[in-house]
């Protein structure tokens, strides 16, 4: 399942933020032999780990291929919030990872806003077309 109109708030945010966020993008290429996904192993706490390798496949797979940045926003989340997490599209997530702290809470208002209010995919209002559960 996804969260509905989620996309067009993230989108709105990253938009007003683009200009400082260009300010922080590295100048030039990255150097050969480097990587801008880090393998879970790498930086995973113990308690991580355990709940990492409680997922199934297609999900570690699925953080595995998050940017180093979305995995670490990822583990900063609240357990409620890091389940909400999962609902959102991958690009929707890299957005909301990269956007300043105050951008952040403002999003993830309205994304709880949204769970609060039943516009959730797959609930009856919505017939959840292509979306599958996790």
């Amino acid at each position: 399942m996804r969260i509905r109109n989620v996309l067009p708030a993230v989108a709105v945010l990253a938009i007003a933020s683009a200009p400082a966020l260009a300010q922080d993008a590295p100048a030039g290429p990255m150097p050969p032999g480097a990587t801008a996904e880090v393998g879970a192993e790498a930086t995973l706490t113990a308690d991580q780990q355990a709940q990492y390798d409680a997922w199934p496949p297609a999900q570690q797979a699925q953080f595995d291929a998050w940017p180093a940045e979305t995995q670490a926003y990822f583990w900063s989340l609240t357990g409620d919030r890091q389940e909400l997490f999962w609902r959102l599209a991958d690009s929707d997530k890299v957005t909301l990872a990269g956007l300043p702290a105050e951008q952040q809470d403002r999003a993830w208002a309205q994304i709880e806003a949204q769970v609060a209010g039943g516009t959730v995919a797959g609930t009856p209002d919505d017939d959840g077309a292509g979306e599958t559960p996790m």
